[in-house]
Protein backbone atom coordinates (compact mmCIF):
# COMPACT_ATOMS: atom_id res chain seq x y z
CA UNK A 1 0.00 0.00 0.00
CA UNK A 2 1.31 3.58 -0.97
CA UNK A 3 1.91 5.20 2.21
CA UNK A 4 0.72 8.91 2.03
CA UNK A 5 0.97 11.66 4.48
CA UNK A 6 -0.18 15.33 4.03
CA UNK A 7 1.35 18.17 6.12
CA UNK A 8 0.02 21.52 5.23
CA UNK A 9 0.58 25.37 6.23
CA UNK A 10 -1.99 27.83 5.54
CA UNK A 11 -2.46 31.84 5.40
CA UNK A 12 -4.53 34.47 3.63
CA UNK A 13 -2.40 35.70 0.92
CA UNK A 14 -2.26 39.33 2.01
CA UNK A 15 -0.23 38.11 5.10
CA UNK A 16 3.52 37.89 5.13
CA UNK A 17 5.09 35.55 6.79
CA UNK A 18 8.87 35.29 8.37
CA UNK A 19 9.46 32.79 10.48
CA UNK A 20 46.10 32.18 5.01
CA UNK A 21 48.77 33.73 2.84
CA UNK A 22 47.94 36.52 0.29
CA UNK A 23 45.91 35.02 -2.55
CA UNK A 24 47.79 34.72 -5.85
CA UNK A 25 45.80 32.55 -7.91
CA UNK A 26 42.00 32.44 -8.39
CA UNK A 27 41.29 29.40 -6.92
CA UNK A 28 40.05 28.07 -3.34
CA UNK A 29 42.35 28.65 -0.63
CA UNK A 30 43.29 25.60 1.84
CA UNK A 31 40.61 26.50 4.60
CA UNK A 32 37.31 27.60 4.61
CA UNK A 33 36.44 29.48 1.32
CA UNK A 34 32.75 29.40 1.17
CA UNK A 35 32.35 32.22 -2.11
CA UNK A 36 34.90 30.89 -4.18
CA UNK A 37 33.08 30.46 -7.67
CA UNK A 38 35.61 27.32 -9.00
CA UNK A 39 36.20 24.91 -6.08
CA UNK A 40 35.07 26.27 -2.74
CA UNK A 41 36.08 23.27 0.02
CA UNK A 42 33.86 21.27 1.43
CA UNK A 43 33.45 20.70 5.29
CA UNK A 44 33.94 17.46 6.72
CA UNK A 45 32.38 18.02 9.82
CA UNK A 46 29.49 20.54 11.02
CA UNK A 47 28.08 20.94 13.94
CA UNK A 48 27.97 23.63 16.91
CA UNK A 49 31.96 23.80 17.13
CA UNK A 50 32.12 25.29 13.27
CA UNK A 51 32.01 23.72 10.03
CA UNK A 52 35.23 21.95 9.26
CA UNK A 53 36.46 21.31 12.76
CA UNK A 54 36.97 17.54 13.19
CA UNK A 55 35.41 15.45 16.20
CA UNK A 56 38.92 13.93 17.17
CA UNK A 57 40.79 11.98 20.04
CA UNK A 58 42.34 14.79 22.15
CA UNK A 59 44.52 12.54 24.06
CA UNK A 60 43.09 12.58 27.56
CA UNK A 61 40.11 10.10 26.59
CA UNK A 62 37.91 13.13 25.19
CA UNK A 63 37.48 14.62 21.58
CA UNK A 64 38.31 17.53 20.06
CA UNK A 65 34.98 19.57 18.65
CA UNK A 66 32.61 16.96 20.62
CA UNK A 67 29.67 18.32 19.61
CA UNK A 68 30.35 17.93 15.63
CA UNK A 69 29.27 14.98 13.05
CA UNK A 70 30.19 14.37 10.00
CA UNK A 71 28.55 16.27 7.60
CA UNK A 72 25.09 15.02 7.03
CA UNK A 73 25.25 16.24 3.42
CA UNK A 74 27.22 13.43 2.39
CA UNK A 75 25.10 10.58 0.95
CA UNK A 76 27.72 8.17 0.78
CA UNK A 77 31.23 7.15 1.38
CA UNK A 78 33.69 4.52 -1.02
CA UNK A 79 32.59 1.06 0.21
CA UNK A 80 35.25 -0.91 -1.58
CA UNK A 81 38.75 -0.83 -3.88
CA UNK A 82 40.55 -1.95 -6.50
CA UNK A 83 43.53 -2.00 -8.20
CA UNK A 84 45.58 -0.63 -5.65
CA UNK A 85 49.18 0.03 -6.85
CA UNK A 86 51.57 2.18 -4.30
CA UNK A 87 54.75 3.08 -6.44
CA UNK A 88 58.03 2.92 -3.61
CA UNK A 89 58.78 0.15 -1.56
CA UNK A 90 57.46 1.75 1.50
CA UNK A 91 55.22 -0.33 3.98
CA UNK A 92 53.78 2.57 5.72
CA UNK A 93 50.31 3.37 5.13
CA UNK A 94 49.22 0.63 3.13
CA UNK A 95 46.05 -1.05 3.59
CA UNK A 96 43.50 0.72 1.21
CA UNK A 97 40.92 -0.10 3.11
CA UNK A 98 41.77 2.99 5.15
CA UNK A 99 40.37 5.25 2.37
CA UNK A 100 36.52 3.40 2.81
CA UNK A 101 34.06 5.03 4.80
CA UNK A 102 33.57 8.71 6.42
CA UNK A 103 35.95 11.16 6.97
CA UNK A 104 37.20 10.99 10.18
CA UNK A 105 40.08 14.15 10.38
CA UNK A 106 42.34 11.55 11.39
CA UNK A 107 45.59 12.56 9.06
CA UNK A 108 47.05 9.20 9.77
CA UNK A 109 43.62 7.10 8.61
CA UNK A 110 44.87 7.12 5.23
CA UNK A 111 46.60 5.01 2.27
CA UNK A 112 49.39 6.16 0.62
CA UNK A 113 50.44 5.93 -3.05
CA UNK A 114 53.99 6.43 -2.58
CA UNK A 115 56.50 8.90 -4.52
CA UNK A 116 58.08 7.71 -7.28
CA UNK A 117 61.97 8.45 -6.94
CA UNK A 118 64.60 10.62 -9.45
CA UNK A 119 66.18 7.40 -10.81
CA UNK A 120 62.40 5.89 -11.44
CA UNK A 121 61.76 9.83 -13.25
CA UNK A 122 64.87 9.76 -14.80
CA UNK A 123 64.45 6.53 -16.36
CA UNK A 124 60.61 7.21 -17.61
CA UNK A 125 59.67 4.54 -15.52
CA UNK A 126 56.46 6.94 -15.33
CA UNK A 127 53.87 4.61 -13.25
CA UNK A 128 52.86 6.55 -10.51
CA UNK A 129 50.89 4.82 -7.12
CA UNK A 130 46.80 4.78 -7.83
CA UNK A 131 43.59 3.61 -6.53
CA UNK A 132 40.38 3.01 -7.20
CA UNK A 133 37.30 3.46 -5.25
CA UNK A 134 33.87 1.67 -5.86
CA UNK A 135 30.28 3.02 -4.71
CA UNK A 136 27.56 0.75 -4.00
CA UNK A 137 25.09 3.24 -5.86
CA UNK A 138 26.10 5.40 -8.55
CA UNK A 139 27.22 9.12 -8.06
CA UNK A 140 25.02 11.29 -10.16
CA UNK A 141 25.27 14.60 -12.26
CA UNK A 142 23.23 16.94 -10.02
CA UNK A 143 23.73 20.79 -9.71
CA UNK A 144 27.37 21.69 -8.33
CA UNK A 145 29.48 19.22 -6.91
CA UNK A 146 29.04 15.50 -6.84
CA UNK A 147 31.79 14.02 -4.47
CA UNK A 148 34.17 15.70 -2.37
CA UNK A 149 37.77 13.88 -1.66
CA UNK A 150 39.46 14.28 1.15
CA UNK A 151 43.47 14.14 1.68
CA UNK A 152 45.51 14.77 4.71
CA UNK A 153 47.18 18.08 4.26
CA UNK A 154 47.76 20.68 6.81
CA UNK A 155 49.25 24.47 6.77
CA UNK A 156 52.70 24.42 7.35
CA UNK A 157 54.35 25.52 10.39
CA UNK A 158 57.62 25.79 8.85
CA UNK A 159 59.23 27.58 6.03
CA UNK A 160 60.61 24.27 4.37
CA UNK A 161 59.97 25.83 0.78
CA UNK A 162 57.52 26.73 -1.51
CA UNK A 163 54.50 28.90 -0.29
CA UNK A 164 56.84 29.00 3.31
CA UNK A 165 55.19 29.36 6.42
CA UNK A 166 51.30 29.15 6.40
CA UNK A 167 51.04 27.84 2.59
CA UNK A 168 49.72 24.11 2.59
CA UNK A 169 52.07 20.53 2.70
CA UNK A 170 49.78 19.26 -0.30
CA UNK A 171 50.56 16.33 -1.95
CA UNK A 172 48.52 16.04 -5.35
CA UNK A 173 46.77 13.23 -7.38
CA UNK A 174 44.97 13.21 -10.74
CA UNK A 175 41.25 12.25 -10.60
CA UNK A 176 39.47 9.93 -12.74
CA UNK A 177 35.99 8.57 -13.16
CA UNK A 178 33.92 5.74 -14.93
CA UNK A 179 30.46 4.54 -15.49
CA UNK A 180 31.57 1.11 -15.72
CA UNK A 181 35.14 0.69 -14.29
CA UNK A 182 36.50 0.13 -17.63
CA UNK A 183 36.59 3.20 -19.01
CA UNK A 184 37.92 6.43 -16.93
CA UNK A 185 37.47 10.39 -17.75
CA UNK A 186 40.00 12.53 -16.04
CA UNK A 187 39.48 16.16 -14.43
CA UNK A 188 41.12 18.72 -16.63
CA UNK A 189 43.69 20.03 -14.00
CA UNK A 190 45.10 23.64 -13.66
CA UNK A 191 48.61 23.80 -11.74
CA UNK A 192 49.76 27.61 -11.77
CA UNK A 193 52.86 26.85 -9.14
CA UNK A 194 56.01 28.67 -10.43
CA UNK A 195 58.51 26.30 -9.50
CA UNK A 196 59.50 23.45 -7.22
CA UNK A 197 58.94 23.30 -3.86
CA UNK A 198 60.98 21.14 -1.86
CA UNK A 199 60.66 17.62 -0.61
CA UNK A 200 58.66 18.87 2.13
CA UNK A 201 57.67 22.19 1.11
CA UNK A 202 54.61 23.99 1.10
CA UNK A 203 52.29 25.15 -2.09
CA UNK A 204 49.68 27.82 -3.02
CA UNK A 205 46.31 26.15 -2.69
CA UNK A 206 44.77 29.45 -4.74
CA UNK A 207 47.61 28.28 -7.82
CA UNK A 208 45.75 24.89 -7.85
CA UNK A 209 42.23 23.60 -9.31
CA UNK A 210 40.69 20.01 -10.45
CA UNK A 211 43.37 18.40 -8.53
CA UNK A 212 42.66 16.51 -5.35
CA UNK A 213 44.98 16.64 -2.20
CA UNK A 214 45.38 20.70 -2.10
CA UNK A 215 42.38 21.00 1.33
CA UNK A 216 43.50 20.83 4.46
CA UNK A 217 42.44 18.07 6.35
CA UNK A 218 44.73 17.45 9.28
CA UNK A 219 45.20 18.40 12.92
CA UNK A 220 41.58 19.56 13.88
CA UNK A 221 40.49 20.72 10.65
CA UNK A 222 38.53 18.66 8.13
CA UNK A 223 37.99 19.88 4.38
CA UNK A 224 37.72 18.36 1.60
CA UNK A 225 38.06 18.74 -2.67
CA UNK A 226 34.78 19.08 -4.95
CA UNK A 227 34.40 17.48 -8.31
CA UNK A 228 31.34 18.15 -10.71
CA UNK A 229 31.21 15.09 -13.05
CA UNK A 230 29.47 17.57 -15.99
CA UNK A 231 32.97 18.75 -16.75
CA UNK A 232 33.74 14.97 -17.48
CA UNK A 233 30.31 14.99 -20.15
CA UNK A 234 29.17 11.41 -17.80
CA UNK A 235 25.53 11.90 -16.22
CA UNK A 236 26.50 9.28 -13.72
CA UNK A 237 29.88 7.73 -12.44
CA UNK A 238 30.24 4.27 -10.10
CA UNK A 239 34.06 4.56 -9.67
CA UNK A 240 36.65 7.28 -8.73
CA UNK A 241 40.19 6.56 -9.43
CA UNK A 242 42.92 8.60 -8.11
CA UNK A 243 46.74 8.81 -9.59
CA UNK A 244 49.63 10.42 -7.58
CA UNK A 245 51.98 12.99 -9.10
CA UNK A 246 55.20 13.12 -8.60
CA UNK A 247 55.71 16.93 -8.06
CA UNK A 248 59.17 17.25 -9.82
CA UNK A 249 57.44 18.53 -12.41
CA UNK A 250 57.39 15.45 -14.95
CA UNK A 251 54.10 15.40 -14.75
CA UNK A 252 51.30 18.04 -16.34
CA UNK A 253 48.31 19.69 -16.04
CA UNK A 254 45.49 20.47 -19.21
CA UNK A 255 47.72 23.58 -20.65
CA UNK A 256 51.12 21.35 -20.15
CA UNK A 257 51.87 23.28 -17.38
CA UNK A 258 54.03 21.37 -14.89
CA UNK A 259 52.35 20.21 -11.60
CA UNK A 260 54.66 20.94 -8.57
CA UNK A 261 54.22 19.40 -5.00
CA UNK A 262 55.96 18.24 -2.06
CA UNK A 263 58.49 15.92 -3.70
CA UNK A 264 60.46 13.51 -2.84
CA UNK A 265 58.51 12.56 0.27
CA UNK A 266 58.79 9.05 2.68
CA UNK A 267 57.11 6.69 5.14
CA UNK A 268 53.54 7.92 3.69
CA UNK A 269 54.76 9.07 0.22
CA UNK A 270 52.83 10.73 -2.39
CA UNK A 271 49.20 11.17 -2.00
CA UNK A 272 47.67 10.24 1.39
CA UNK A 273 43.65 9.52 0.64
CA UNK A 274 41.43 9.76 3.40
CA UNK A 275 37.71 9.66 2.23
CA UNK A 276 35.97 9.91 -0.90
CA UNK A 277 32.31 11.15 0.15
CA UNK A 278 29.25 10.83 -2.79
CA UNK A 279 27.12 14.15 -2.41
CA UNK A 280 24.89 13.57 -5.15
CA UNK A 281 23.72 10.03 -5.13
CA UNK A 282 19.94 9.41 -4.88
CA UNK A 283 18.19 9.15 -2.21
CA UNK A 284 14.77 7.36 -0.63
CA UNK A 285 12.78 8.46 2.76
CA UNK A 286 13.39 4.75 3.52
CA UNK A 287 16.72 5.24 3.42
CA UNK A 288 17.44 8.53 5.04
CA UNK A 289 16.43 8.34 8.46
CA UNK A 290 19.80 5.27 8.64
CA UNK A 291 21.75 8.14 6.88
CA UNK A 292 20.65 10.81 9.15
CA UNK A 293 21.63 8.31 12.30
CA UNK A 294 17.78 8.35 13.85
CA UNK A 295 17.18 5.64 16.32
CA UNK A 296 14.17 2.75 16.00
CA UNK A 297 11.10 4.70 17.29
CA UNK A 298 12.04 8.30 15.40
CA UNK A 299 12.43 6.78 12.26
CA UNK A 300 8.84 7.32 10.90
CA UNK A 301 7.48 9.87 8.60
CA UNK A 302 5.31 12.27 11.47
CA UNK A 303 8.19 11.52 14.22
CA UNK A 304 9.64 14.53 15.17
CA UNK A 305 12.62 13.35 17.07
CA UNK A 306 14.53 17.04 17.43
CA UNK A 307 11.05 18.32 19.05
CA UNK A 308 10.56 21.35 16.52
CA UNK A 309 7.41 20.87 14.78
CA UNK A 310 8.84 19.68 11.37
CA UNK A 311 8.01 15.92 10.81
CA UNK A 312 10.83 13.63 9.25
CA UNK A 313 9.05 13.95 5.99
CA UNK A 314 9.32 17.32 5.66
CA UNK A 315 13.08 17.28 7.60
CA UNK A 316 13.85 14.87 4.59
CA UNK A 317 12.46 16.98 1.80
CA UNK A 318 14.06 20.38 2.87
CA UNK A 319 17.11 18.57 3.56
CA UNK A 320 17.15 19.40 7.35
CA UNK A 321 18.64 17.66 10.06
CA UNK A 322 16.22 15.81 11.66
CA UNK A 323 18.63 15.69 14.67
CA UNK A 324 18.98 19.36 15.58
CA UNK A 325 15.86 21.78 16.29
CA UNK A 326 14.90 24.17 13.34
CA UNK A 327 13.13 27.44 13.76
CA UNK A 328 9.26 27.43 12.84
CA UNK A 329 8.90 28.13 9.45
CA UNK A 330 12.05 26.90 8.10
CA UNK A 331 11.94 25.01 4.75
CA UNK A 332 8.95 26.75 3.39
CA UNK A 333 7.41 30.14 3.60
CA UNK A 334 5.05 32.84 2.18
CA UNK A 335 5.61 36.49 1.34
CA UNK A 336 5.16 39.26 -0.33
CA UNK A 337 6.76 40.23 -3.80
CA UNK A 338 5.83 43.76 -4.98
CA UNK A 339 7.19 45.43 -8.46
CA UNK A 340 5.81 47.91 -10.99
CA UNK A 341 3.40 45.60 -12.08
CA UNK A 342 1.76 45.03 -8.52
CA UNK A 343 1.95 42.92 -5.47
CA UNK A 344 2.10 39.06 -5.33
CA UNK A 345 2.48 35.74 -3.27
CA UNK A 346 5.57 34.25 -3.48
CA UNK A 347 6.01 30.55 -1.74
CA UNK A 348 9.69 30.14 -1.16
CA UNK A 349 10.46 26.04 -0.68
CA UNK A 350 13.87 24.30 0.35
CA UNK A 351 14.32 21.46 -2.45
CA UNK A 352 16.74 18.70 -2.15
CA UNK A 353 17.23 17.61 -5.78
CA UNK A 354 18.13 14.06 -4.50
CA UNK A 355 14.90 13.17 -3.24
CA UNK A 356 13.44 11.09 -5.98
CA UNK A 357 10.75 9.39 -4.42
CA UNK A 358 8.80 12.62 -3.59
CA UNK A 359 6.51 14.41 -5.50
CA UNK A 360 5.82 18.74 -4.14
CA UNK A 361 2.85 19.99 -4.65
CA UNK A 362 2.17 23.88 -3.77
CA UNK A 363 -1.79 24.15 -4.28
CA UNK A 364 -4.47 26.99 -3.72
CA UNK A 365 -7.85 27.50 -2.79
CA UNK A 366 -10.74 29.78 -2.15
CA UNK A 367 -12.62 28.01 0.02
CA UNK A 368 -9.97 26.02 2.40
CA UNK A 369 -11.96 22.86 0.91
CA UNK A 370 -11.55 22.71 -2.67
CA UNK A 371 -7.66 22.65 -2.88
CA UNK A 372 -5.94 22.71 -7.04
CA UNK A 373 -2.22 22.11 -7.63
CA UNK A 374 -0.65 25.51 -8.41
CA UNK A 375 3.19 24.45 -9.39
CA UNK A 376 4.80 20.61 -8.89
CA UNK A 377 7.94 19.21 -8.07
CA UNK A 378 7.99 15.25 -9.01
CA UNK A 379 11.59 13.33 -8.00
CA UNK A 380 13.45 16.31 -7.01
CA UNK A 381 13.12 18.09 -9.94
CA UNK A 382 12.33 21.87 -10.52
CA UNK A 383 8.49 22.79 -10.31
CA UNK A 384 6.39 23.21 -12.75
CA UNK A 385 2.93 25.10 -13.59
CA UNK A 386 0.33 22.84 -13.65
CA UNK A 387 -3.82 23.05 -14.10
CA UNK A 388 -3.69 26.01 -16.53
CA UNK A 389 -1.95 28.20 -13.73
CA UNK A 390 0.85 30.55 -15.18
CA UNK A 391 3.18 30.61 -11.69
CA UNK A 392 6.53 32.60 -12.21
CA UNK A 393 9.17 29.76 -11.35
CA UNK A 394 13.19 29.90 -10.61
CA UNK A 395 15.02 28.49 -8.45
CA UNK A 396 18.62 29.02 -6.75
CA UNK A 397 21.11 27.30 -4.58
CA UNK A 398 20.26 27.57 -1.43
CA UNK A 399 23.14 27.56 1.54
CA UNK A 400 26.80 29.11 1.61
CA UNK A 401 29.04 26.99 -0.19
CA UNK A 402 29.02 28.46 -3.58
CA UNK A 403 30.30 24.35 -4.52
CA UNK A 404 27.65 22.92 -3.38
CA UNK A 405 24.42 23.22 -5.34
CA UNK A 406 22.14 20.00 -4.90
CA UNK A 407 20.29 22.06 -2.02
CA UNK A 408 17.79 24.66 -3.93
CA UNK A 409 15.90 27.42 -2.88
CA UNK A 410 12.96 27.47 -5.03
CA UNK A 411 10.47 30.69 -5.81
CA UNK A 412 6.96 30.25 -6.73
CA UNK A 413 5.12 33.49 -7.42
CA UNK A 414 1.24 33.48 -7.93
CA UNK A 415 0.64 35.97 -10.93
CA UNK A 416 -2.40 36.77 -9.23
CA UNK A 417 -2.04 40.05 -7.91
CA UNK A 418 -2.93 40.89 -4.63
CA UNK A 419 -4.67 44.02 -4.93
CA UNK A 420 -8.95 43.76 -5.83
CA UNK A 421 -8.31 39.41 -5.69
CA UNK A 422 -10.50 37.62 -3.67
CA UNK A 423 -8.70 35.59 -1.07
CA UNK A 424 -6.61 32.85 -1.66
CA UNK A 425 -5.10 30.90 0.34
CA UNK A 426 -2.04 28.11 0.24
CA UNK A 427 -0.41 24.72 1.64
CA UNK A 428 2.29 22.59 0.61
CA UNK A 429 1.62 18.61 0.12
CA UNK A 430 4.39 16.61 0.17
CA UNK A 431 3.70 12.86 -0.63
CA UNK A 432 5.97 9.97 -1.17
CA UNK A 433 5.49 7.96 -4.38
CA UNK A 434 4.97 4.36 -4.39
CA UNK A 435 7.99 2.20 -4.71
Amino acid sequence: MNTRIKFTTRTAAAVFLTTIAAQAGPYSTGLNDPANPHDAPVPGFTGPHGAGKARIPDGNDGFQNPGNQVNPLFFAWASDYEDYARSDSDAGFSDPSYALGPVTGDNFDVVSLGDLTAAQLNAAQNNPGRITLKFDKPIHDLSGADFVIFENAFISANNTGGAGIGGVFAELAYVEVSADGVNFHRFNPASLTPSTVGAYGSLDPTNVHNLAGKHVNAYGDSWGTPFDIAQTGLSQITHIRLVDIPGRGDFKDGAENPVYDAWRTFGSGGFDLEAVGSISTLASFGEWPLLEGLVAGTRGEADDPDKDGIPNLLEYAFALDPAKADAAGTGWKLQLHTDVTGTFVEVVILRDERTVDLVRDIQVSEDLVVWTTLARSTAGGSFLPQNGFSPLVTNQRAGGIASVGVIREDRIRDTRPVAGASKRFYQLKVTRMAP
